[in-house]
């Protein structure tokens, strides 16, 4: 049985339409920041420098839960702290948000635990981290943490 041309031509469309419909990137996109987020949390807990390094872009800026500004360097550095050691971070609530081609903001509620010596604190925060392509590859490049409980 022939096809008629027409329909063809229609389910030739119909299929390009869904490879190529923006939401079918954009989920392809969230998922890669996902990941990332998920990247960064693991660079926490095991003080990782290397893979944060990455993630952050070099003029990256973190507003912290106490209202300081923090760099990418500051970052790292807090990261090879030996004060305090994070032992457990449990992703509470996630979304990402693609806004456009180029940019993407993550949106957490984390649980988590602290060390300081024998002392162990569980707390809870949010945070918003906000991504931006740049030459081809996601950074971050601002953040807000907030503390929303220490116990």
């Amino acid at each position: 049985m022939k096809i008629p041309v027409c329909i063809t031509r229609l389910m030739t469309l119909i299929l390009f339409l869904l490879l190529f419909h923006p939401g079918y990137s954009q989920n392809s996109e969230a998922e890669v920041l996902k990941n990332m987020n998920q990247d960064w949390l693991n660079s926490i807990l095991n003080r990782d420098t290397a893979t944060l390094g990455k993630i952050l872009a070099d003029d990256f800026v973190m507003i912290t839960p106490f209202g300081t500004r923090n760099s990418k360097i500051d970052n790292l550095e807090t990261l090879l702290s030996k004060n305090v050691t994070v032992t457990s971070i449990h992703i509470d609530s996630l979304d990402v948000q693609i806004l456009s081609a180029d940019v993407g903001v993550v949106t957490a509620w984390t649980s988590f635990v602290i060390r300081d010596g024998s002392k162990e604190t569980r707390g809870k925060n949010s945070y918003q981290d906000v991504y931006v392509r740049r030459r081809g590859k996601w950074v971050a490049v601002t953040a807000h943490v907030t503390l929303i409980s220490m116990q």
